[in-house]
Parts: C-alpha cells; sequence; structure tokens
C-alpha cells in the first residue's frame, strides 16, 4: 500500500477499492481549503451568534421578497469570500473516485461550484449553485451579476422582475428533482461505501444517508477534522482535512 501521512485502516482501503458504487455527501469543510469560510464551526460564517442570526434572515426567502436589496448585498458577501476559490485536491480527489467506479453520486450542500470546476460529473447540488441566476417574474434564465459593484438586487432585462441566484435560501423548499435523486441514488439504490465531506450533517436529509448505509452494513467514513454528529455512527473516521484525507485515501488504493 502506498504510504500516506495518515493511518488509513486496510479495511477501509479495501472496502473502497472493491466497491463498484460509491456515494459521497459534501459539505463547506471540503471547501475550506480553497479559501471559503465554512459556515459553522471553528472560522465560521455563523461564529458570532448575533451576526449569524442577521446573515441567516437576510438570506431567507421572506427576506428575498420583502427585501430583495438586503438579501443580494448577504449573497454579495459570500461570493466576495469566494470569487477567487479554486478547487483543491480534496475536490480533485472525488474526481479520481470517480473514475474508479461503475456508479458515483455526489450530493453536494455547497453552492460554490468547485466541484464542477474540478470535473466531477453526477453531482446533485442539493442546495443550488450560485452560478446560475433566474427572474423571479419571467423565469428567465440571466447573467451572474457583478458581486464586487452590488448594492441593490439586479433586474431582469426583459420583464425588470428581480433576479435570484438559484439557491436555496433559508426557509425555502428544496428542489423537488432534486430530492427525487437524492432519494433514488442514495436512499433507494444505496451505494457500496457513503462517504460523508465535511458536513456537520445539521439537516435531516444529510445524516439519513448514513445511517441508513450503517444500518445495512454498509462501509461508512467521515472525513472531517473535527468530531460532528456523524462521527459516533460511521465505520471509519478520517480526521483531517479533505484536502489531505481525500488524496491520501486515492493514493492508498
Amino acid at each position: 500500500m502506498t504510504s500516506t501521512p495518515l493511518d488509513i485502516p486496510e479495511a477501509l482501503v479495501d472496502a473502497i477499492r472493491s466497491a463498484r458504487s460509491i456515494g459521497v455527501i459534501t459539505g463547506a469543510g471540503i471547501s475550506v481549503a480553497s479559501g471559503i469560510a465554512p459556515y459553522r464551526g471553528k472560522g465560521g460564517v455563523y461564529d458570532d451568534p448575533e451576526e449569524g442570526d442577521r446573515t441567516v434572515e437576510a438570506l431567507s426567502g421572506p427576506t428575498l421578497r420583502n427585501d430583495p436589496d438586503r438579501t443580494w448585498r448577504a449573497l454579495a458577501k459570500l461570493a466576495l469570500m469566494a470569487k477567487d476559490a479554486k478547487p483543491n485536491p480534496g475536490h480533485q480527489a472525488l474526481v479520481e473516485l470517480e473514475q474508479r467506479v461503475d456508479r458515483f453520486v455526489l450530493l453536494t450542500q455547497n453552492v460554490d461550484g468547485l466541484h464542477e470546476a474540478a470535473g466531477s460529473q453526477n453531482i446533485i447540488d442539493i442546495h443550488g449553485s450560485m452560478s446560475r441566476v433566474y427572474c423571479m417574474g419571467c423565469g428567465d434564465p440571466a447573467p451572474v451579476p457583478d458581486w464586487t459593484t452590488l448594492v441593490q438586487a439586479p433586474e431582469c432585462a426583459e420583464c425588470h422582475g428581480v433576479l435570484r441566484p438559484d439557491v436555496v435560501l433559508f426557509e425555502e423548499m428544496l428542489p423537488e428533482e432534486k430530492v427525487r435523486r437524492m432519494y433514488e441514488e442514495l436512499l433507494q439504490d444505496v451505494p457500496e461505501a457513503v462517504i460523508a465531506v465535511g458536513t456537520t450533517a445539521m439537516f435531516p436529509y444529510i445524516l439519513e444517508p448514513i445511517q441508513i448505509a450503517r444500518s445495512l452494513g454498509i462501509t461508512t467514513l467521515e472525513v472531517n477534522p473535527e468530531h460532528t454528529a456523524l462521527s459516533s455512527i460511521v465505520e471509519h473516521h478520517l480526521q483531517a482535512g479533505a484536502d489531505v484525507a481525500l488524496p491520501a485515501l486515492v493514493a492508498a488504493l
């Protein structure tokens, strides 16, 4: 086995090596090495409770409808934090992992588009993507605005309706089609290995695939430098950043 800086259990390596299908769930933690702060945990966007509450309120569906300028200013703040971000070795390792198996599904909570930029193919971006914008009035797609100069909600060039990014805001429902895909590809046809990367699993639909896989005796792995709600559920936990742990795992296969 290739020498790695992490102690990767042989049983984990064997299970991933022999798996014909793999499901991966990623959260904000995978993009930390790309320079994007996580939402929760050390250095998280919501670290300051008061500031975090204001951000959550600004990034909500009701605020977008009632005060779209406020929502767009909050979105611009997040977008500017990620404007120079590039895929890191963790993202690239998942591309390599996808190429090794017959079936691969990547469910991501992230809206930064870095999995797509890295070259991953079968992505379910359950919370959407900041790289897509459309009109709330006529539904037409629109160009992504210049985040550096944005101070108010942009308008549709066709109907002058308010634009919005194709992301799920707080107090909004998940897109039905993506929920359907998630259930079909992760919960009904459960992959032979399920890996959670950089997520605190705050949402039931993130936790459930891991719980189901574990109950079926399927290999489960958490990649996270911190302990989370998943840590006591999964079979294996690589306690390191995704940019270190995932390349090491792939190199060991």
